[in-house]
């Protein structure tokens, strides 16, 4: 603990660690649209290697650290991470390498301010740090309504963007400039950064995750989002054999919650806001526990001094082998759902959990560290901990309360609403979760086409609620915002990536549904919602069949499962990306007996995939007899992969 002559001088590194953490955090999510595409464009077998090979580049720390002080790896850290936060601001899509320089950037850096924190002002004290930046970050992502303000060119984003940045590049500046300790060179310290950084992009810090596995809205799952930061700031651990006994419990806790609540057969529900906010709680406990040991020392003479040159190989090994651990979790758990790798999706998250407990459990302390960890956690200092934490995290409350009091949010089972009119413009889209063909995520583009064609129920495909690939966005609830337009969603790969209808007209009732993936790779679903119309209802199904060319027996199987959900029913409309195009096997299922008629029947029937040189037809709109399509539409853009499709859809004559 320092003295109080000390505080002035341990403000500025607790500064560092605060922004540093908040704009790794962003570019970190920044940078997985960006790889996605490059594996779209390379594919996925040349990024499972490529990728891991980019997130490899913080290991050269290690062998400059021979060299060179702390402080100098510090320095240059610091002032790219910063410089590539205000590049990506100011270009109009990000671009990858500058991207991927800031996160390479990040990652050698947060190790290091976190071991001078740890030197200055103790464990508890970076723990407090590292996750008051991730709360900023939560508020941040809250405030935009979780579409990164990396990708923006508003004035806010901007002001919010460059300001963030500054605070790095002066704040990094004030550190070096400092002095003090540097603390031990040592990997414990190193390690455990990045295995946190995995866990609260996939889950844990993202309001997306919580609100589309809780079945909450953005603001309250960002009130819990925030809420669990601040247990894990708080550090609640006791002393002695109390704190032996917490941190067993948390290692339990964190690997259990990284198996239950991720990947296809993830729980879902209220329960996983509990889940939550005990896999917090427990990853403060195995961070502190982590630096206490990495950071615990004889005497202050074994601390490295601002003189003492080349220390900080250790530390940028650790590093190294953290972002390792990162890529290794984060890559395969989503690269699964394209090339399946047998083994469940949940491997990695708990692969990567169970880092994060071996720097906190592995190797017991010596009688120094032993000592050093129960001064640390000791009753006063802890409630001071839990204290300062609260105090820390509370603003960003503001955030999600302010989000409750605007915008609509999820319809409702019982929703009702006054009779409808007797002609509803429906469409359908394939959202490639919001990213367009030139790699940009941009929920703004998707909004624009929607309103441009004039949509009132919308059927839409590839709706990302908290998948890393499409930045973390919820774009449900963007999307149900801009359009001041109320949502269901139905998952389908998992709780995170599935199908939305989105009205302006009130929705009544919805439901929902999976399909087993059969030969694909990835489970798919459907969700159906219930609008007003014509003195009665218009239920319209938003539909995602499996998409390989070669799984004509899956897409027909799918078909007949939505087909046997419909049953049948008048007033009905069917709509999204069936992957069939007309006349061909994978169809029929659509018109044997059924009745359907497609909005394209009478005209031409134009191709709507690819969105930049289309030349196939595989999404659809579909009614029942009772129904009429006219004034049929299917514009050109390129803010997603696909075309939409707009029809009135009035009472046939």
């Amino acid at each position: 603990m320092p003295e109080v002559s000390d505080i002035p001088r341990t403000r500025p590194a607790t500064v560092l660690l605060v922004v540093v953490a908040a704009v790794l955090a962003e570019l970190l999510r920044v940078s997985f649209p960006l790889l996605y595409a490059l594996a779209e464009d390379l594919g996925f077998l040349t990024a499972a290697w490529l990728v891991p090979v980019l997130f490899a580049l913080p290991l050269l720390a290690a062998p400059v650290g021979r060299f060179v002080h702390p402080r100098v790896l510090l320095g240059v850290g610091g002032a790219v991470l910063g410089g590539a936060r205000v590049v990506v601001q100011v270009q109009a899509t990000p671009a990858l390498v500058v991207v991927m320089a800031g996160v390479v950037a990040g990652l050698v850096t947060l190790p290091l301010v976190v071991r001078v924190v740890v030197a200055r002002r103790g464990a508890r004290a970076a723990t407090t740090g590292l996750f008051v930046g991730l709360a900023v970050d939560a508020g941040i992502r809250l405030a935009f309504v979780t579409w990164d303000p990396s990708w923006q060119s508003s004035v806010a984003a901007m002001v919010v963007g460059l300001a963030i940045a500054t605070l790095v590049v002066v704040a990094t500046g004030w550190v070096v400039a400092s002095t003090g300790p540097w603390g031990p060179d040592r990997l414990r310290g190193a390690i455990v950064v990045a295995p946190v950084l995995a866990l609260q992009t996939l889950a844990l810090a993202s309001p997306a995750f919580v609100a589309s596995s809780a079945g909450l809205g953005l603001a309250a799952s960002g009130a819990v989002v925030v809420v669990g930061l601040g247990l894990a700031c708080g550090g609640l651990l006791g002393s002695g054999h109390a704190r032996r006994v917490a941190v067993g419990v948390a290692a339990t806790t964190v690997v259990a919650v990284a198996a239950l609540a991720t990947g296809p057969t993830a729980v879902g529900g209220p329960v996983v806001v509990v889940l939550v906010l005990a896999a917090q709680w427990a990853v403060g406990v195995l961070v502190v526990t982590a630096l206490d040991r990495a950071g615990a020392t004889g005497t202050r003479a074994e601390s490295v001094t601002p003189s003492a040159p080349g220390r900080a190989w250790r530390t940028g090994l650790g590093g190294g082998i953290g972002a390792l651990v990162l890529v290794a979790g984060m890559l395969p758990y989503q690269i699964s759902y394209e090339l399946p790798l047998g083994v469940p999706q949940a491997t990695w998250p708990v692969f990567v959990a169970l880092v994060l407990v071996a720097t906190a459990v592995v190797a017991p302390p010596t009688a120094v560290e032993e000592a050093t960890v129960d001064q640390a956690g000791g009753a006063d200092r802890g409630r001071a901990g839990t204290v300062t934490a609260v105090l820390a995290v509370a603003p960003v409350l503001v955030v999600p309360a302010v989000l409750a009091l605007t915008g609509p949010g999820s319809a409702r089972e019982d929703g009702s609403g006054p009779a409808g009119e007797e002609r509803v413009r429906v469409a359908t889209y394939n959202l490639h979760s919001g990213v367009g063909t030139d790699g940009r995520l941009d929920p703004d583009r998707i909004a624009d086409v929607l309103e441009e064609g004039g949509a009132e129920v919308m059927a839409l495909q590839e709706v990302a609620r908290g998948w890393p690939l499409a930045g973390g966005i919820d774009l449900a609830s963007w999307l149900g915002r801009r359009l001041d337009a109320q949502f269901v969603y139905g998952p389908a790969a998992d709780h995170q990536f599935g199908n939305a209808v989105l009205s302006t007209r009130p929705i009544q009732r919805w439901r929902s549904g999976t399909m087993p993936k059969g030969e694909g790779p990835m489970r798919r679903g459907w969700v159906a919602a219930s609008v007003a119309f014509d003195d009665d209802v218009l239920e319209v199904f938003s539909i995602h069949l499996q998409h390989q060319d070669d799984t004509t027996a899956t897409r027909q199987d799918q078909a007949r499962l939505v087909l046997a959900a419909w049953d049948g029913a008048e007033r009905t409309v069917l709509a999204g990306d069936l992957n069939s195009r007309p006349g061909s096997p994978d169809i029929a299922p659509w018109f044997d007996a059924t009745g359907l008629v497609s909005a394209q029947a009478d005209g031409e029937i134009r191709p709507t995939s690819p969105a930049d040189a289309p030349d196939h037809t595989i999404d659809w709109i579909l009614g029942t007899p009772d129904l009429a399509f006219r004034d049929v539409d299917v514009p050109a853009t390129t803010a997603s992969d696909h075309l939409p499709i707009f029809a009135d859809v009035t009472r046939s004559p």
